[in-house]
């Protein structure tokens, strides 16, 4: 009826509720695009990170390591905060952090609101779906599928720029939880190095063609550098050499 009055304060939260609903499923479907090797998984299933996941990048908030491509991870239910359950690097923050029968506690940030809202309580139950552990063994034998045949022909080809020397990071080594020179993610156990080779930073640069992670190549270019990203200190003989 004309000139009816509403209660006061009847409208806005209504209004709120449905603008709320309306830019969560916005989100959803936005990162539904964006992602689709993980969209539409299970509650609770392992997620392999992709470059075009949300929380790519992003430091977990467990063992503190930024999410690299092919970190295997498990997303809260309730606010999707990602946590590593990855055989491969042994991080399995996701049952570090709900030991004991804590919660997630991860507070968001609502624009419309302009206010943090009060911490995820979402608390696991201890158990995982029916479809864990096919899923689970599938996730964990990703790198064993690869054909043995196909990694040593890319060893015979692949190679450090100016042929500086490559290992692999062996377990306890004093280099893990360093930051690569170039990409930032910290250095893990397996992960394939080269030290820088300025003689002052005592730095490594990642050269792993299997995590995706080929900075030291990256940084050098087709040209090469003479010096180091992070001292400024000269690298004799670098520059214009053509390792590959």
């Amino acid at each position: 009826m004309q000139g009816a009055r509403k209660a006061p304060g009847s409208k806005t939260p209504f209004r709120h509720h449905v603008t709320k609903l309306l830019s969560e499923e916005i989100e959803l479907g936005v990162a539904i695009s964006r992602d689709p090797a993980n969209a539409d998984l299970p509650e609770l299933a392992l997620r392999t990170t992709t470059i075009y996941s949300a929380w790519y990048m992003r430091t977990c908030y467990c063992c503190k390591h930024k999410f690299r491509d092919g970190d295997v991870v498990r997303l809260c239910p309730l606010c999707e905060r990602a946590y590593h359950d990855d055989n491969q690097y042994r991080f399995y923050c996701w049952r570090q952090r709900f030991a004991n029968a804590a919660v997630c506690g991860a507070k968001r940030y609502d624009p419309i609101a302009e206010a943090w809202e009060v911490g995820c309580p979402y608390r696991w139950s201890g158990r995982f779906p029916e479809y864990e552990s096919a899923t689970e063994q599938l996730q964990c034998r990703r790198i064993a599928h690869i054909s043995t045949q196909f990694l040593r022909g890319i060893e015979k080809v692949w190679m450090p720029y100016g042929q500086e020397p490559l290992f692999e990071v062996e377990d306890g080594s004093p280099i893990i939880g360093y930051w690569c020179q170039w990409c930032r993610f910290q250095i893990r156990a397996g992960d394939r190095v080269v030290k820088c080779p300025c003689g002052k930073c005592n730095g490594h640069f990642h050269d792993d063609i299997y995590r995706h992670l080929t900075c030291w190549n990256d940084w050098n270019g087709s040209q090469g550098h003479d010096y180091c990203p992070v001292t400024g200190a000269g690298i004799a003989g670098t520059a214009n050499r053509d390792g590959r």
